[in-house]
Parts: structure tokens; sequence; C-alpha cells
């Protein structure tokens, strides 16, 4: 009972670490949430979208700084028969489980130096992750397995008794105890899950438990480069992103116990709080055309970035006993390795201004997150699960996104924007878990930027995001359990552009 408990609360874990969680964030300045297709603009606050465009940029220096709030919300609802048994909620079969997560405050930096031909600039951003988030009562996975492996046990105590009964009758017709074994074997287990699913209440009785979630993740990178005017209407760029990132998983399951028609029972307590860090680069490219005044084009290309996390652990006695003959408690252990990458992106986007007041956009980006490679090492560099690309087994389809945006100056001082766009991920079944998990949505955000002087302007942006719920249908032994993920997300930003 023991080690299955901590095997399938350490599996839950893991799922975070290689499954899911497509680290990329296109969302970096407060320009960004009141104009979300900034793929073609030509502004200090494209510098994440298009860097190529800053070379139109005057001459001198030019700066922007952000600052977001982010309030997000991720709720799972689950259904399991066995949640009936819960001595909490006794009868209930569906049960939920609500993450929270607020963050103050998400900082950005941007900065160029322009010199005729030439720009060199740099920004500084959350490029993935960027947030914690914690689950008070625990996770569905928690507990459908912690019921589940109470009653896998009482299956196996009514197997055991089907072949005690059974084996005699295989030895009478000439078979040896060894051939009778491997004869009841099937008919057993199969007796025993019929037995239990036909009367679940004449074997347990209740359940209890107490556990925990939370976890974080933050990717930031460190953006530099330089672009240049290879004709006085074409931009080229070229430069790197230096990239930390830091996970952490905290979680427990603890106080558990059970009744069953054969007694009593409880199980040690289960924790593992786990640290990751990594670095990586990512190489960029950009290019900028400006046509003419009325049309400008733009493209960008990052190449995906190794990360290979180093965890650092701490683990219950009880885990640390199971990580000697385990392979998935052994992926939290002290000093491995999980390698995650991040997906290379490419993007496109446009922007026209038919009028001198009025500018309208569109963008496009695509994520390469099936050719992601996923992995975990022991400290001696041993492979504990080989590295392989992540749409082996949990995406489907590459991540795309389309937006469009338009922006209009009423006077001297004060622009106006709104715009839309929509995120369409690709992730397989197998890739959603309740402790990482994307949505496809459709987000709208709108703003101003008011300009009281020709080098000082403020962003002000509201995003908001309308998430589609994705529903996970798991067949299992003991019935079907059921996930309903869902996703909410306001972000509120503050920007300050200033040149001299």
């Amino acid at each position: 009972m023991k080690k299955l408990l901590i095997s399938t609360f350490a599996a839950c874990l893991s799922a975070s670490v290689l499954a899911g969680g497509l680290n990329t964030n296109s969302n970096q300045n407060a320009s960004f949430e009141r104009q979300m297709s900034q793929n073609g603009i030509i502004d200090i606050a494209g510098m994440y979208a298009n860097p190529a465009g800053t070379a139109f940029l005057a001459n001198g220096w030019h700066f922007s700084y952000t600052h977001m709030s982010v309030w997000q919300q991720r709720n799972i609802t689950t259904t399991f028969p066995l949640f009936s048994f819960n001595g909490a909620t006794p009868g209930e079969t569906t049960h939920k489980y609500n993450g929270k997560a607020k963050v103050p405050c998400v900082p950005s930096l941007s900065v160029s130096y322009n010199h005729d031909k030439w720009s060199v600039n740099a920004h500084l951003a959350i490029g993935g992750g960027g947030g914690k988030c914690s689950f008070p009562n625990g996770l569905g996975s928690f507990e459908s397995l912690v019921g589940g492996t109470i009653a896998q046990g009482i299956i196996t105590n009514i197997a055991g008794l089907y072949a005690q009964q059974a084996i005699p009758a295989y030895m009478a017709q000439g078979m040896t105890m060894e051939q009778a074994l491997a004869a009841v074997s099937g008919p057993a287990a199969q007796y025993g899950v019929n037995a239990f699913n036909t009367n679940p209440g004449q074997y347990l009785k209740y359940y209890t438990l107490d556990s925990q979630m939370e976890g974080h993740s933050y990717v930031i990178g460190g953006q530099f480069g330089a672009t240049y005017k290879v004709l006085p209407n074409l931009s080229v760029f070229g430069g790197v992103r230096i990239v930390y990132g830091t996970n952490g998983y905290d979680g427990y399951i603890k106080d558990i116990s059970y009744e069953t028609a054969g007694g009593s029972g409880t199980s040690d307590d289960i924790t593992i709080d786990c640290s990751q860090k990594a670095w990586g680069v990512t190489p960029i490219i950009g290019i900028d055309w400006k046509v003419n005044d009325y049309l400008n084009l733009a493209a960008k290309y990052e190449v995906p970035t190794k990360m290979v996390y180093k965890n650092s652990s701490t683990l219950s006695p009880a885990a640390q006993d199971a990580a000697l003959s385990n392979d998935v408690i052994k992926k939290f252990s002290d000093g491995y390795k999980v390698r995650e990458d991040i997906p290379g992106i490419l993007a496109m986007g446009a922007m026209v201004t038919p009028v001198k007041s009025l500018r309208l956009m569109a963008g496009w980006n695509y994520y390469f997150d099936k050719h992601v490679k996923k992995g975990v090492q022991d400290v001696d560099g041993q492979d504990v699960v080989a590295t392989y690309k992540a749409g082996d087994m949990e995406i489907d389809n590459n991540t795309w996104e389309i937006n469009t945006g338009v922006e209009y100056d009423l006077g001297k001082y004060l622009t106006v924007s709104a715009s839309w766009q929509r995120t369409s991920y690709g992730i397989s079944d197998a890739g959603m878990t309740d402790l990482s998990f994307n949505n496809t949505n459709n987000m709208i955000g709108f703003g101003v930027r008011v300009k009281p002087t020709s080098r000082l302007s403020f962003d002000l942006g509201f995003m908001h995001t309308i998430y589609q719920d994705r529903i996970v249908i798991t067949p299992t032994a003991l019935g079907d359990k059921v996930d309903v993920y869902s996703r909410k997300n306001d972000v509120i930003g503050i920007g300050i552009n200033y040149e001299f």
C-alpha cells in the first residue's frame, strides 16, 4: 500500500515536469495589454515582438518600463466513483479543486540606442512561466489515486480468496501448483474487480486524507542584440536571450486512514519538496521591411532553447525509501536533472497606416511544441527517462496564434487601442494534467497611450482571457475518471516610455 501510494503521488507531480507546461509568453509589456498584435509595430514597446523594427526609431536613447499585475484561476472538476467514500463528503462523486494565482508585480524593461543605420538594444522580461499557484485542497489526481490504491488492495484480497478456492480444482485436473497459479491469476483478478464494482460499499466503508499542492514557475529572459539597416527601408536583427528558469513543487498527502470490511488502516505521510533551476540561450533573428509610409511587414524566428533543470529536493522518509527502487520517485531525487526545452517560435506581422492617425495590425505566431525535448538523468548522467520529443506522447499539434489590433490617435496627446488574439493548443489528453494544463482561448485587450510630451508617453492596458473548458475522460478498472479543466485570467499593465 505505502509503496503504491508513493509511486502514484510522484507520477502526478512528474506530469508537471515532463508534460504540458508550454513555457512561452508573448505578454511582456503594458503595450501588449492594450494592443496584442505587435509583430509588425515600430515602437520601443515592440522589442520582444519585432526587434528589427527598432531600427526605424529616431536617433538617440529609447526606454520602456512596464509593471503588470495578474489574477488567474486554475479550476479542475473531477468525477470519480470512489469519491463517494470520502469521509468528509460521503456520497459525492464530483469534487472541485480550485487553484488561485496572484502576481502583483510582473516587470519588464526595454532599452535601445539608435545611431544612423545601427541600433543596439536590450530587453528583460518573464518570457515563460511566471507565477505561483496553490491548491489548498490538493488535486483530484491525488485523491483518486488514494481511493484507487485502497480499492486495489481490497480487490487483491478478493482475488486471493478466489484463487485459494480455485487452485485445488485446477490441481485435481493434474496441474502442478505453478501451472494452477498461472491458470487462475487472470480469472481471479477479473473476479476481484467485478465483485468490488458490483457492490463497493460492501468492502470499502470510507477513507480520509489531507492533501495540498503548491507550485511556481518563472522563466526570465535577458535579450541582447543589434539591428542594422541594410537598405533605407529594410532592417535585420540578430541577438540572443539568456534564459534563467526556476520551478518549484511542494505537495503532500498525509493523515491517510480508511476502514474496510476487513478492518481499518493508515498509510505513511508522503511529502515532496523540489526546486529546479536551469540556464539556456536562445538565438534570435528578425527582419523588418518598411514597404512605404502605409505598410510595414516583419518576421522573427527564435531557435529552440535547451533547458536542463537540476533538482534540489527534500523527500519524506517514506519517499526516500521508495526512491531506492522506484524510477518515478527518483525523478525528484536531489541532484537529478530534468530536461524541459522551450519551443522554437516563428512570428510574422503587418501594420497598415491608411491615414496618419489610424494603424491596423495583424499577426501570426507558431510554436514548435512537438519538437521540444524532455527527459531525466541521475547524478551520474545516466538516463532515468530517456530523452524524447513531446510530440511523441503529449502534443498532437503545434500551438498557433492569430491576432489583430487597431490604434487611433485622438489628437496629439491620446491614442486609444483594442485587439483580439486566438491561441489554439494541440495538447493531447495524455498531456493534460491537473498540475499543468493549457486551454485554447480568445483574448481581448484595450487601453490607451497618453503622450504629455513628444518624448514621454504612458501605456495603460487591460487584457481578459476567455478560455474553452477541456474535458478529459480516463477509463479505469474502477470506472471512468472525468476531469474538466477551466481557467480564468485578467491582467492590468501600466508602462512608461521615454526617449532622448
